[in-house]
């Protein structure tokens, strides 16, 4: 009997694999409101008359730190 046709290991393999499409969705997801986020802020501190100071921390998810300074 080879390993693809034991019935857990399918099973097992088909949780990893469900798992890892929702940590990539939410990856995504999280990374896309991040830059969106970032540039309605951007906008509104650029029409305020500020200077916009960005620190993103990991590129991945954009996590970032944000300041307008007038």
């Amino acid at each position: 009997m080879t390993i693809f046709k034991n019935k857990h290991f399918i099973g097992v393999l088909w949780i990893l694999v469900i798992a890892l499409l929702g940590v990539a969705f939410l990856t995504i997801q999280s990374s896309y409101f991040n830059t969106k986020q970032i540039n309605s802020a951007s906008t509104s501190c650029y029409e305020n008359g500020g200077e916009v100071i960005l620190e993103i921390h990991n590129n991945l998810t954009s996590e970032y730190s944000f300041e307008c300074k007038k």
